[in-house]
């Protein structure tokens, strides 16, 4: 009876594999009762770390144009949720001045590009108005001089 079960199952398993192929080298080995995958590269490597991370979402394009400027993916992170919830250019320009302050690539001079507020555009969401290149340069123009004048009172 057990001989019968057994066959059966063996049947149903046979009946219910399909191999789908598509390029590589591949081997099918029917008695095999263990496979395992190994990627060798750091690529690879971010990706299975980043897998094993529940609750970690990938950097959008958006985002990851920011890590010129941004060496650590941690720290990007923050600032980006800090500028997404900035109602105002002048609260775009606190945490550029915050940047600006911890961020060795970012220096007085970049912070007032173009180039990188342009950046910072799609991340802040929540400004309605004065969201132009030159409103959040002056309100960066405001804000640090007085940001920089604290670091040096502290």
């Amino acid at each position: 009876m057990a001989e019968d079960q057994e066959k059966k199952m063996t049947e149903e398993a046979k009946q219910g594999i399909t191999f789908n192929i598509h390029g590589g080298n591949n081997q099918i080995l029917p008695n095999a009762t263990e496979a395992k995958q190994i990627f060798y590269g750091d690529q690879f490597a971010r990706e299975a770390l980043r897998a094993k991370q529940p609750g970690v979402a990938p950097l959008t394009d958006d985002e990851r144009r920011l890590l010129v400027f941004i060496e650590n993916e941690e720290s990007l992170r923050n600032y980006v949720a800090q500028l997404k919830v900035c109602k105002t250019a002048a609260a775009v320009a606190e945490v550029v001045a915050l940047m600006c302050e911890n961020e060795p690539k970012l220096t007085e001079e970049r912070i007032v590009k173009s180039t990188f507020i342009e950046t910072l555009l799609p991340l802040i969401p929540e400004v309605e108005q004065g969201r132009s290149i030159d409103n959040i340069r002056v309100q960066i123009n405001k804000v640090w001089p007085e940001h920089k004048r604290l670091l040096r009172n502290q």
